[in-house]
């Protein structure tokens, strides 16, 4: 499915005709719910069950396959007995359509130590399940750099085509004037403190599996109290320094400066070989959620927020927040350690 424009009778029509087909039943309903901005999430009421329904966005211009991804990735963990996380139902490949169980839960606004713990947890388990059958046929995590090197081309390859829509003046200015050079700064003082290191990939046994989106803005409390952990849909192998690099630079999350430096003892732990790496890398990632921040201007991005129902003007102001919050973050990646980066954190 991969429309831009909102939905139609004719397109839910079509939509609850391929449930019925993959759950062997008839006359279901679909009721729209709020998605994320990559996807639509429908609650599909069957008439024995209550499920989640999920259609993907694909654009040309990006290779992922979501569906496929989220879907193979929660089947790994559900037959490897991890239930913090969504049940696989059945999946239409050909219409990046899947089912999931519904998880009846409230969001988390702010994480209790409690909750920090759970997530911890979870992805410990998620690295202790390395060694499980199946782990070896997962893909790579979304955009996963094994290496300083590759995480360079990563940067320069995000830069590129923002730096194209010249359309927008201030942007541009941003990216010539501030962004651009700061990452070649950056870039060589991460080169220079990992030396040889730099350029060799991590081994395959330093690497740990990931969600590549993780945190509580994709997480869910259940009624009983159990923590739920959603969106899957960039999940494989990855660098523990981009795990924990992103859960704290996410500008998504209402997460105490505190609690994120928590999270990241807590994890490192689990990779004691990564410190010195964590903190050498970690400014880059700041350049890079800059350049994730900023996405809102790009064509395929833009036809995603399209695809989840935003309107013109709401996709405006978004931008310009974006572009404000980028400012902040490449502001703090310039100076800031891993560890005194939670103190000065006000990108949220």
């Amino acid at each position: 499915m991969t429309t831009s424009s909102a939905p139609t009778s004719q397109s839910i029509a079509n939509l609850k005709q391929i449930a019925e087909n993959l759950l062997g039943v008839s006359e279901v309903t679909l009721e729209s719910i709020d998605g994320g901005r990559n996807s639509r999430v429908y609650r599909l009421i069957a008439p024995s069950a209550v499920y989640a329904f999920k259609t993907y966005f694909r654009h040309a211009s990006d290779s992922r396959a979501r569906m496929q991804t989220e879907f193979d990735a929660l089947r790994f963990l559900w037959d490897n007995g991890e239930c913090a996380v969504p049940e696989p139902i059945a999946a239409a490949e050909g219409e990046d359509c899947a089912i999931y169980e519904w998880i009846d839960g409230e969001k988390v606004d702010e994480p209790t130590e409690d909750q920090m713990r759970e997530a911890t947890s979870f992805i410990q388990r998620l690295h202790r399940f390395c060694k499980r059958p199946g782990s070896a046929r997962l893909r790579p995590a979304s955009e996963a750099c094994f290496s300083g090197t590759a995480l360079v081309d990563c940067l320069r390859g995000r830069l590129a085509p923002l730096m194209e829509r010249t359309e927008y003046t201030e942007l541009a200015a941003f990216l010539r004037d501030e962004l651009s050079p700061t990452m070649e700064s950056i870039c060589a003082r991460s080169h220079e403190m990992m030396g040889d290191l730099f350029t060799r990939e991590l081994a395959p046994e330093n690497r740990t599996l990931s969600p590549s989106d993780f945190g509580f803005h994709n997480a869910l409390l259940r009624r009983d109290g159990g923590m739920v952990f959603l969106d899957l849909e960039y999940f494989g192998w990855d660098d523990p320094v981009k795990l924990i690099a992103d859960f704290m630079l996410h500008p998504g999350m209402q997460v105490s400066p505190d609690r994120k430096c928590q999270f990241a003892s807590a994890t490192l732990r689990e990779f004691p070989e990564t410190l010195d790496r964590f903190e050498a890398l970690f400014p880059m990632y700041g350049l890079k959620w800059c350049m994730i921040l900023l996405n809102e201007f790009l064509p395929a991005h833009l036809a995603r927020r399209r695809f989840a129902g935003m309107t013109e003007s709401v996709i405006s102001a978004r931008q310009t927040e974006q572009l404000s919050k980028a400012r902040t973050m490449l502001r703090l990646s310039a100076d800031a350690s891993p560890f005194r980066y939670g103190d000065k954190d006000r990108t949220n």
